[in-house]
């Protein structure tokens, strides 16, 4: 089985949260001895963030900065995230070591998390890469639904020798405000987990399901860093 490492981080700032994710990434680029890596971390203050591609302007700065919302770029593609209840993820490999992960993958990932949740994934009825301002207006292959609700938004980046994936797991749905923040916001589809679960069930019990679904799919087993 291959080793792989797990990092767990405090509540970052976006800046300092989409540096590390830029940094773990030029590691494995210049490090051939680089582990294959799961990152899961928080942000604090809340943050917008836009995919790399996604002009700033899209972003209402005057109505974040009122509701004391930072806003940054990411290092991966995308759209328009709210980042606040959720868990974060990064997963960093070398393509020498895990060949290309495909859509069909990481789909397998997320719907073993919602089955180990006792929840039920649907199958994908959208239309792959299809343009929108926010993340969560609707899924896309990778990214099983429940009731038509969209709980996880991923994004990523390659280069010849490292692939990265990061992205967002509910735990509440996006707030209602988005709207406000993002102009020409589309019309939000999003759910939290928590929304769904009974209380019992907390965000450890969530990321904990998480990394063994990351480990079950990948043949991985990981030591926290």
């Amino acid at each position: 089985m291959l080793k792989g490492r797990l990092i767990i981080d405090p509540f970052l700032s976006g800046i300092e949260n989409m540096g590390v994710d830029e940094a773990l990434f030029d590691r494995a680029g210049s490090d051939g001895s680089f582990p294959v890596t799961l990152r899961l971390y928080g942000w604090t203050p809340p943050t917008v963030s836009i995919g790399r591609r996604q002009g700033i302007e899209k972003v209402n700065s005057l109505a974040c900065k009122a509701r004391g919302v930072e806003i940054v770029k990411r290092f991966g593609g995308g759209s328009a995230v709210y980042h606040d209840e959720e868990i974060t993820y990064c997963f960093v490999t070398r393509l020498d070591v895990i060949p290309l992960p495909s859509t069909d993958k990481w789909r397998k990932i997320f719907a073993l998390l919602l089955k180990k949740l006792g929840l039920t994934p649907e199958p994908f009825h959208g239309k792959a890469g299809e343009a929108r301002t926010t993340c969560f207006a609707s899924a896309e292959e990778d990214e099983p639904t429940i009731d038509g609700k969209k709980w996880v938004g991923s994004a990523r980046r390659k280069s010849k020798a490292v692939f990265l994936q990061h992205g967002s797991i509910l735990l509440k749905s996006q707030p209602h405000f988005l709207k406000e923040l993002i102009k020409n916001s589309d019309a939000d589809s999003s759910i939290g987990l928590l929304e769904l679960l009974p209380p019992k069930i907390d965000a450890q019990t969530i990321a904990n399901a998480f990394i063994k679904s990351v480990e079950e799919v990948f043949g991985l087993s990981f030591s926290s860093d």
